[in-house]
């Protein structure tokens, strides 16, 4: 039973009003006389916190174009619908390349699988030659690049041959970036080599990077890199970015559940802690088995849930679970309002493949992290969250791994019913990441100091 004393903690922890506008008082620090182009990588995971960085961008007076393909261009509807009235916004929307391996009509990374990751940069990298000429006829051309970091091999050429500066915009932390290009950390598969080789070393040859972390977290890490890796120390931690607000555009995509229905049964869980979210991103698709093993779990453990899945014929969830769950639990189809279910306070855990953006989300929710990581940068996360800072709890672990529905179940039911001391430690590091965030914090100075040195930048 959840004590009153944590019940109040959790009420006042969980974010109040405006929260993702809390890095936005620095006024306008560029004068919106720097014009700066951003390239985000066509992945959900990789767009949404390009945005929210753009965000900060333009709260401190930037002007930025945001470059994009067709159909990612929805991405972009909620900055554009804050900025509607603003002149320091555009956008540069770009056919999307062609690519044998890539189907006719797909332009982002959301349904595949992390394997495509390379295909999709190859691709990307065909947008060279237009941006290139773009640039020789714009009448007043950006004065740098900040690109996603996967795409910095041909981006860095590009903003070397336009004698411009570029900057990358790492959507993962210093803790996971390193293990990638530090030669003897850890063996690596010949995938993640290459993957190493052709997208994250290249990043760290920017002329600046930028870190979605915050020193208090991160700093140790963001030190070595600086010293082993870069020739100068235009590293910024500007980090947790949180999402913008913006009225009447869902971020993201559509859902089989609107937004206001699943908040209105979350409020009807009267009890704070209650609820387990289960969720795997956008590019995670379990097998049946895992399925399987995931509604057991949530059966036996007789806890109240919200499961995200991605709806395709792969991802459902077996026969008559609804129908016995009824009341229970929903079910969300397709996209799921993510932070704010994280941020309700009936929400007491989060099984995640911690990714890094569902990790800051959850984290920043109040959500206990319940990981089980599958690939990449999940397994990096993990073992910090968990095994370094005891902030989390691992529930699995591998990409086809299925889990014992017993242990799981147990594993659920703890989470939302008992205190634990990975919550305690939790709630001080998600204190800590807001007051990187506030007025005068470490990941608030950083982005102004970011904006400063971007506004010194002159042809």
């Amino acid at each position: 039973m959840v004590t009153n004393a944590i019940m109040e903690a959790k009420t006042h922890m969980k974010p109040q009003g405006d929260i993702g506008n809390m890095q936005a008082a620095a006024g306008d620090l560029g004068n919106g006389a720097v014009h700066i182009l951003t390239i985000p990588f066509p992945a959900a995971g990789h767009i949404l916190p390009h945005i929210d960085f753009i965000h900060q961008l333009l709260l401190r007076g930037l002007k930025v174009t945001i470059l994009v393909t067709p159909k990612n261009l929805h991405f972009l509807n909620p900055i554009l619908s804050l900025y509607s009235s603003s002149n320091n916004v555009e956008t540069l929307v770009l056919p999307f390349p062609s690519h044998p391996s890539i189907p006719p009509g797909v332009e982002n990374m959301v349904g595949f699988p992390i394997s495509f990751g390379p295909i999709f940069m190859e691709a990307m990298a065909e947008l060279y030659n237009p941006l290139f000429q773009w640039f020789q006829t714009h009448p007043s051309p950006p004065v740098a690049i900040i690109s996603d970091m996967l795409l910095s091999s041909w981006v860095n050429t590009l903003s070397s041959n336009l004698n411009i500066h570029q900057l990358t915009f790492m959507v993962t932390n210093a803790n996971s970036t390193l293990p990638l290009v530090r030669k003897g950390m850890k063996k690596l598969s010949p995938s993640m080599e290459q993957f190493a080789k052709n997208a994250v070393v290249p990043s760290l040859k920017s002329w600046g990077i930028i870190f979605n972390t915050f020193l208090e977290l991160d700093g140790d890490k963001m030190e070595i890199i600086k010293e082993e890796f870069t020739e100068h120390d235009r590293l910024w931690a500007i980090g947790p970015l949180l999402p913008i607000k913006a009225t009447n555009n869902e971020r993201g995509g559509p859902s089989s559940i609107p937004r206001d229905e699943v908040i209105a049964w979350l409020d009807s869980c009267n009890r704070v802690n209650s609820v387990v979210f289960i969720g795997f991103g956008s590019q995670i698709s379990l097998t049946k088995l895992q399925m399987e093993a995931i509604a057991s779990a949530l059966e036996e453990s007789r806890v109240r849930f919200i499961w995200g899945i991605k709806g395709d014929s792969q991802n459902m969830v077996p026969l008559g679970f609804e129908d016995r769950l009824a009341g229970k639990g929903v079910v969300i189809k397709g996209w799921v309002p993510q932070q704010a279910i994280l941020d309700h306070q009936a929400v007491g855990s989060y099984l995640t493949h911690c990714g890094w953006n569902s990790a800051l989300e959850g984290l920043l929710g109040g959500a206990l992290l319940l990981a089980w990581p599958m690939q990449v940068d999940h397994f990096d996360n993990t073992n910090l969250l968990v095994d370094e800072l005891g902030v989390a709890i691992r529930a699995c672990e591998g990409l086809t791994t299925v889990p014992d529905p017993n242990k799981l179940a147990r594993v659920l039911s703890k989470s939302v019913s008992a205190d634990q001391p990975e919550r305690a430690r939790a709630m001080k590091l998600r204190q800590a990441a807001l007051d990187a965030i506030q007025m005068h914090g470490s990941s608030y100075t950083a982005l102004n100091s970011l904006v400063e040195t971007l506004s010194c930048i002159r042809k």
